[in-house]
């Protein structure tokens, strides 16, 4: 979708009232979500198993291992 399709898009959206369209970015790419300009809201990203257990699990339970 072009810049003037999302201009008119949220001119729509304006005068129907419907809710503004926000755009999802990770916590790490805040810099390009300003730098497009776009309304962006901040999502954690999901974490893979290993990023989970290291950063969840009680230090003793590694330390056992």
């Amino acid at each position: 979708m072009n810049r003037s399709q999302e201009t008119r898009l949220a001119k729509l959206e304006q005068v129907r009232g419907a809710r503004a369209r926000r755009y999802c970015f990770y916590f790490g790419e805040e810099a390009e979500a300003e730098a497009q300009g776009l309304p962006y809201v901040l999502v954690p990203r999901e974490l893979s198993r290993e990023e989970w257990i290291e950063k969840y699990s009680p230090k003793q339970d590694r330390e056992s291992r």
